[in-house]
């Protein structure tokens, strides 16, 4: 029998996105393989697979091999879906391992590792970021000799702004080198871009782009992560008649030719700088601000992403559209704060909002919530839509800084 094997360390509800479409596939026995702690609701889960097997870690790549070889012996899998960014070298491993088709160990490594993706982009004369990898501390000084402060230091894989930082100084590179960088810590050094954030969100079939979306964020991802600047981005509709979008959409064919992407979502991050140079950011083989990100593309443009994810993997795609109003339409996360919730914003509170598509806040009065290190972790979000950028920037601020959220420390913790 035919067999889709899905892993996955995504939590529910938010997951729900991802495999409600998997249902059409009927005549498909569907698996799922998911780490044992991560699992609630698990008669939810069993409405959409056949079968659920456990690891401890999803990256417990030898046990995920042992699953994999046991589905094999009874079954055909004609295809594996690894929607998470930590998950993707995972399933490239798992295919070329198996003999899957899909994104192989080689594509999944070019666009995780940083390093890979840059120096491929380098040799095709596609500008992006200046870069080295850090093996020890000589390297971070010459790396400042030649192209001055400000850098940015980041893991070769990583996702989510997570333990990533922009220094801009000596002093701070050194207390970067004394206080954060373990012993033998392998980094990658960037050039700073400055410039303004936008991200292109793109199907691909059979190596060609069949559809591509460009949102502006309202703040680099840079400033979410470490200045508590709020995540949010506006999709630009088609005939906006925006110079820039056509160049950002150009990079992007660029960049998914030269890495070798093939069927899959992305999402890449780009930077217009103030001279109108587009500068390429990164790129991932996946669906980009999983929660936010599909809903504000399919108002706008009328394209279903999360349908995408599966009819891509499984080489069934048709690429289709629905009518829209083709406005701008906006996302915003809302911010947390470490502690026990006593008090939070509620959907009543933006009453008074237009074009309030969805508002969503995932905590409740009495939950216990740890402290944000990067652009995922929030405790809610907003979607609005809007006839000008300007007008549905203003409306998205608005709802951030009337958003509240008022916590209690933990008893015994001062």
């Amino acid at each position: 029998m035919k067999s889709i094997v899905y892993i996955s360390d995504f939590r529910l509800p938010f997951v729900l996105n991802f495999i409600k479409p998997l249902k059409k596939f009927v005549d498909y026995k569907k698996i799922l393989i998911i780490e044992r702690n991560n699992l609630q609701n698990e008669h939810v889960l069993s409405e959409f697979f056949d079968e659920i097997r456990y690891i401890d870690y999803l990256e417990s790549l030898d046990s995920i091999k042992e699953h994999i070889a046991q589905i094999r012996m009874d079954h055909k899998i004609v295809a594996l879906l690894t929607p998470g960014e930590n998950a993707i070298e995972i399933g490239g491993e798992i295919r070329s391992t198996f003999g899957i088709p899909g994104l192989q160990r080689n594509q999944a490594e070019a666009v995780r590792n940083k390093w890979i993706m840059k120096q491929m982009l380098h040799q095709r004369g596609i500008r992006t970021s200046v870069t080295a990898i850090a093996l020890s501390v000589s390297d971070y000084m010459e790396f400042v000799e030649v192209n001055g402060f400000p850098i940015i230091v980041k893991p070769l894989s990583g996702f989510g702004t997570i333990n990533t930082f922009k220094i801009s100084s000596i002093n701070e590179l050194n207390s970067y080198l004394e206080n954060t960088r373990k012993e033998h810590q392998k980094d990658l050094l960037e050039e700073f871009i400055n410039g303004k954030e936008f991200h292109c969100d793109s199907l691909v079939s059979k190596g060609n782009v069949v559809f591509s979306s460009v949102s502006q964020y309202l703040y680099n991802c840079l400033e979410i992560a470490t200045s508590h600047k709020p995540p949010a981005s506006i999709t630009i509709p088609e005939g906006s008649n925006i110079e820039y979008i056509d160049r950002i959409k150009e990079v992007n064919k660029e960049v998914i030719s030269a890495l070798g992407i093939n069927n899959s979502v992305t999402h890449a991050e780009l930077f217009l700088t103030p001279e109108g140079e587009v500068v390429f950011g990164e790129i991932g083989a996946r669906i980009g601000g999983a929660q936010v990100m599909p809903p504000c593309i399919k108002n706008t443009h009328g394209v279903d992403f999360f349908a995408a994810v599966s009819d891509l993997e499984l080489g069934v795609f048709e690429f289709n559209r629905c009518q829209t109003d083709n406005n701008y339409t906006g996302m915003i996360c809302f911010p947390t704060r470490a502690g026990i919730i006593e008090k939070i914003s509620g959907i009543q509170d933006f009453k008074d909002i237009k074009g309030l598509i969805d508002f969503n806040v995932s905590y409740q009065v009495g939950q216990k919530v740890g402290d944000v290190k990067d652009t995922m972790t929030r405790s809610g979000f907003a979607i609005v839509e809007g006839d000008t950028f300007e007008d549905l920037s203003n409306t998205l601020l608005d709802m951030y800084d009337r958003f509240y959220i008022q916590v209690k420390a933990e008893e015994g913790i001062r």
